[in-house]
């Protein structure tokens, strides 16, 4: 079977590598003629075992701005991510072109099409009409874990024209090499299923944020308490308890401006998501407030760990450290992150190669991302580079009791101190 990937962002980088491993041939088309030829030889994302992957399939592999190639191919995905906003605003023109230029290119030969780009309900729809074999999936990718979720996916979720029709045959085969339950339903359902499972994660994690807070203020350890949640059915063993600097990484944020904007649009109340979006504002800024109670802003070095908004991606999408960074402004800061990349860090902030070069002669710590490298850390060599006492360690990413060992005043979201 030969499947075609139309638009090879990280979504399409990361479904093609899945589809290979499965032994099927993939033609990967994008119209960024450099991407493709970066893709001739690894992966642009970075996502664990992807650039394994990618050298293990290479001869089940083409890479090419030909959009013709796909007329070779049983079916179709339309895999371009969606550019947002900081707001979380979707650019859908991106994928309006695509689709047109796709549906020109396949006129009249039968392949089936899926969308599986994050869209808003009805996008589909707007195109049903001109192309026969087009359907909606949803996908439920993680950065960090892209791969391992693309190979073995909880479920599967497609929208088609008509409720009572079947899925295409080629789809169907498409699915067999990914087994899972699937749900099959309107295009317009499984637009909103998308959304949905994002505003559920929202509930979750904004609860978990001020549930987390207010433990610390009380004297409880938040530790103590995630265990009787997940042992609750009602709420589930996989649930998002870990405290956090509100929401990031863009998926979410789009899925909730999403639906604040089909609430004005069909008159749907919407105070509790509004709600969400409020809470992860506040909460992004919990570091900030702890340098400006510890008199550190305007003043001193500031050292930051993490520019990714969380690890094992090097995607910095609404990322709570640079909206940090942001805020200090033109204050010293010095800044490293295994991974990431920034090209709009400010003049006053120097990128470092090591956490060590970073914390030298800091008068604060911030980690920012809770890589398994800075768990790695040395607390007792970084007592002694750091000028000041003062760690903030949201995530918990260093070992509390040798930061009280080294006399640090050491601050993360699940205990007060």
């Amino acid at each position: 079977m030969r499947v075609g990937f139309l638009g090879a962002s990280h979504l399409g980088q990361v479904y093609s590598a899945a589809t290979a491993l499965r032994g099927m041939q993939v033609v990967v088309v994008d119209t960024d003629a450099a991407l493709i030829t970066e893709l001739q030889l690894a992966p642009s994302v970075a996502e664990p075992g992807l650039t394994e992957a990618w050298r293990q399939t290479e001869l089940l592999r083409t890479c090419t701005t030909n959009l013709e190639s796909l007329l070779q191919c049983q079916i179709v995905f339309i895999t371009k991510d969606v550019p947002t906003s900081d707001s979380g605003n979707s650019d859908l023109g991106v994928i309006d072109d695509l689709i047109s230029q796709l549906v020109h290119v396949l006129d009249g030969s039968g392949i089936p099409v899926v969308l599986m780009a994050q869209v808003q309900p009805g996008t589909t729809r707007r195109f049903a009409g001109q192309y026969d074999n087009l359907a909606y999936q949803v996908e439920t990718l993680v950065f960090g874990d892209a791969l391992h979720r693309a190979l073995n996916p909880e479920r599967h979720i497609i929208g088609i024209v008509r409720r009572e029709s079947d899925l295409h045959l080629c789809h169907r085969e498409w699915l067999e090499h990914f087994p899972a339950e699937h749900f099959v339903m309107a295009l317009e359902s499984a637009e909103l299923a998308k959304i949905a499972i994002n505003l559920f994660l929202a509930a979750s994690v904004s609860t978990t944020n001020s549930l987390a807070e207010l433990a610390r203020a009380v004297g409880a350890n938040w530790h103590d308490i995630v265990p009787t949640l997940r042992a609750d059915r009602r709420i589930g063993s996989h649930a998002y308890l870990s405290p956090g600097l509100g929401l990031a990484g863009g998926n979410i944020e789009r899925d909730l401006a999403s639906f604040l904007q089909l609430a004005v649009q069909h008159d749907v109340h919407a105070t509790v998501i509004e709600s969400y979006v409020r809470s992860s504002e506040y909460h992004r800024g919990w570091v900030l407030r702890q340098l400006a109670a510890e008199g550190h802003i305007g003043s001193g070095v500031i050292a930051v760990l993490g520019l990714a908004y969380k690890p094992d991606t090097a995607s910095t999408k609404n990322s709570a450290s640079l909206e940090l960074l942001q805020h200090l402004g033109g204050q010293s800061v010095r800044v490293h992150d295994p991974q990431a990349q920034s090209n709009s860090l400010a003049s006053s902030v120097t990128r470092c190669s090591t956490w060590t070069d970073a914390v030298t002669e800091a008068d604060a710590v911030v980690v920012m991302t809770a890589w398994s490298n800075y768990a790695e850390i040395d607390v007792t060599t970084l007592a002694r580079l750091m000028r000041g006492r003062l760690v903030l360690d949201p995530f918990g990413a260093l070992d509390a009791d040798a930061m009280s060992a080294n006399g640090l005043n050491h601050r993360v979201l699940t205990r007060g101190g």
